[in-house]
């Protein structure tokens, strides 16, 4: 008898090649969503967002953790949003916390997009003859409150009816807090200010409209008294040599000076808001200084300037 046998069908090689290449395309596609996961999850952001808050020994958290995005920020600090928006703010949650006596802390961590960002508007807010306290990557403390930065965190503390021991409270939380988020370290251009002069804790960012201006966006400053002259040295930072052009074009067109050459160097400008501005454009980076009145010592301190980012190449 005759047995017929059905032979098994296999894909042609041309489908083969098709199947291996669609199972390459996922593969791919599956170690490019591990590497963005893995990469979001060591992100400062990320590890901001998954922020915890602590347990303080004595007391507890009353009452549910409240949160509140961009949209909502207005509710929570009506007035006050626009500042932290400014600063690209992402998130706000706030715990309270309450022990037997009926003392209250109320605890605020308000999330930036980038740690610049959240030292952005914690130099806002700062004054430089505060109490500064050693805190995350930085802190001060009044009374009924204690601020301090953490990474991509602005953290603001504060107290009710604590008594003789609400500083020790405060920094109880504060560093039970600190813990909790993981420290990093002023942006690393503040470190190339000139020393001499510098008043101490004057540093700010300004994240938009520098001397206000939109087209000079953001900008480093800090704070000079040398001998009783005060002024202030600021610092741009561009994506390229093209940027930090039109910046210096645009500028130099607010000023009426539109026909004027532009090329890399210093600029002596005449600003009407802002008086004498002496300007240096090098690279992506544009540097200067306001409200110093004595040429010698702005050409010393373009140079020292210069200096210092030279080192840090």
């Amino acid at each position: 008898m005759l047995v017929l046998m059905r032979s098994r069908s296999f894909p042609s090689t041309r489908i083969r090649k098709k199947l291996i290449s669609g199972e390459e395309k996922e593969m791919k596609k599956a170690i490019g969503l591990i590497v963005a996961i893995v990469g979001l999850l060591w992100s400062p952001t990320a590890q901001t967002a998954d922020f915890k808050f602590p347990s303080v020994s004595g007391w507890k958290q009353a009452g549910d953790i409240q949160t509140f995005n961009p949209n909502t920020l207005y509710e929570y600090i009506d007035g006050g949003a626009d500042l932290y928006l400014a600063y690209d703010f992402e998130e706000l949650k706030v715990a309270e916390y309450q022990n037997s006596q009926k003392a209250a802390v109320t605890v605020e961590v308000y999330r930036h997009r980038t740690p610049t960002h959240a030292f952005g508007v914690y130099s806002q807010e700062r004054v430089s003859g505060a109490n500064f306290i050693d805190v995350g990557i930085q802190g001060y403390q009044e009374k009924h409150a204690l601020n301090f930065l953490s990474g991509n965190a602005y953290v603001k503390i504060t107290s009710f009816d604590t008594g003789p021991e609400d500083q020790t409270i405060l920094l109880t939380f504060a560093k039970a807090v600190a813990g909790n988020l993981g420290d990093k370290a002023f942006p690393s251009i503040l470190a190339r200010f000139p020393g001499e002069g510098k008043v101490k804790n004057s540093e700010k960012f300004i994240a938009r409209k520098f001397l206000g201006y939109p087209f000079l966006h953001s900008a480093f400053s800090a704070d000079y008294d040398l001998s009783g002259r005060n002024f202030r040295l600021f610092i741009i930072e561009g994506k390229d040599q093209a940027e930090c052009r039109g910046m210096v074009e645009k500028y130099l067109a607010q000023l009426g000076m539109a026909d004027k050459t532009v090329a890399e160097g210093q600029y002596t400008l005449s600003d009407a808001y802002h008086g004498e501005v002496e300007l240096h454009w090098r690279g992506a980076r544009i540097w200067g200084i306001l409200d110093l009145g004595d040429p010698s010592l702005r050409t010393k301190y373009i140079r020292l300037f210069e200096e210092e980012l030279q080192k840090a190449k």
